[in-house]
This record gives C-alpha cells, sequence and structure tokens, in this order.
C-alpha cells in the first residue's frame, strides 16, 4: 500500500512538472526547440523576377554590295550607325557609295557608261519579334554619269524593307516608292537587304 501511494505521488509531480513546462514556453522564439509548431512563426520568401532595364546603345555596321556580269560591274559600299532607343526600336544614319560601269555590244552598238553615285541615308528599324525587322529608309545620292552624255543630278529613293535578322546579320527585301528608272543608279525599284551589325 505504501508503495502504491509513493508511486501516485511520484507519477503527480511528474505530471504537474510537465504542465509547467508546458506553460513556461516561450511564445515565438525559433531558438526554443520545444516550441511548439502552432507557435512557431513561418517566413516566406518571395522572389520576384523583373525584366532587366533597357540602355540606349550604339551598334555599327552596314551594306557591301560587289556585283559582276558580262561587260558591267556594280560595287557598293555603305556604313551605317545605328542608335537603339527602345528595347524594339532603332534609327540610323549611313553613307553610300556606288560605281557602276557597262560596256555591251548590241546590234552593232557599242554602248558604254560609268557612273559614281555618293549620298547619305537615314532610316528607322521596328523588331515586332527578335527576328523580323521593318525599316522605313531615305536615301539622297548625288550621281556623275559618263556615257553618251556627262550628266550630274541627284536622285531621292524611299525604300520600305523587310528582313530576317539572324544574329549579327540581317538579310531580304526592300522597295523604293519613288523609283525612277532614268535618274536611280540602281537597275530596279527592288533591291536585296544584307545587313551587318556589330
Amino acid at each position: 500500500m505504501f508503495k502504491k501511494v509513493i508511486f501516485s505521488f511520484f507519477i503527480l509531480i511528474i505530471s504537474i512538472t510537465l504542465n509547467a513546462q508546458e506553460k513556461t514556453v516561450i511564445e515565438n522564439n525559433p531558438d526554443y526547440k520545444f516550441q511548439s509548431e502552432k507557435q512557431t512563426t513561418k517566413q516566406k520568401t518571395v522572389v520576384q523576377r523583373t525584366k532587366p532595364v533597357f540602355q540606349p546603345s550604339w551598334s555599327f555596321g552596314g551594306n557591301i554590295g560587289l556585283g559582276f556580269w558580262n561587260g558591267g560591274a556594280d560595287i557598293l559600299i555603305a556604313p551605317k550607325a545605328y542608335y537603339h532607343f527602345a528595347p524594339q526600336f532603332f534609327t540610323g544614319v549611313g553613307l553610300t557609295y556606288l560605281y557602276s560601269k557597262n560596256s555591251s555590244n548590241y546590234q552593232n552598238h557599242y554602248y558604254d557608261y560609268s557612273s559614281n553615285s555618293f549620298g547619305g541615308s537615314v532610316m528607322l528599324g521596328f523588331r515586332p519579334i527578335q527576328f523580323l525587322q521593318f525599316t522605313v529608309e531615305y536615301e539622297g545620292l548625288n550621281t556623275n554619269y559618263s556615257g553618251y552624255y556627262t550628266d550630274s543630278y541627284w536622285n531621292n529613293a524611299l525604300y520600305l524593307g523587310a528582313s530576317f535578322v539572324t544574329g549579327n546579320v540581317a538579310f531580304g527585301f526592300q522597295y523604293d516608292v519613288l523609283y525612277d528608272q532614268f535618274t536611280s543608279p540602281y537597275g530596279s525599284a527592288w533591291g536585296p537587304i544584307i545587313s551587318f551589325y556589330f
């Protein structure tokens, strides 16, 4: 009987001690190892991804063209500087030099001419998606022509172009809406676009 009383008393003391420990739990203390889950403070880390800030930038490039055929040759050198003022828009300025020469014999008539054209251009470009580019470009060229007669005159051109861009190269076609076959140093209103960017 005495052993039962001591055993019961011992259980009672352990029970009181455990209750006392539960009441002394320090709330919201992450260092307290006996803290219950309800009393812990959960922290959430939110990672917010933001788009990189666009920085206006310059790039350089242009066009180089060489064409040779029986009795004729065309050489085009057109360096350009481009300013990217928005993620999808850019503008550019350039210089153009075009040399053309043709010598032929048609129905016993010898035909020979050469021309040097020099001028500049301004353009505006738009890339709705990374690999597609639309351009509008004005070009003014002063042409010195020597053939049946000698002449010097200005030619104005307004090109609407569309090209595919891959890496630092764009290639496509452009059309001169102001094309005049009698004054233009080019043989057609349609022309290829082969541009390089650095």
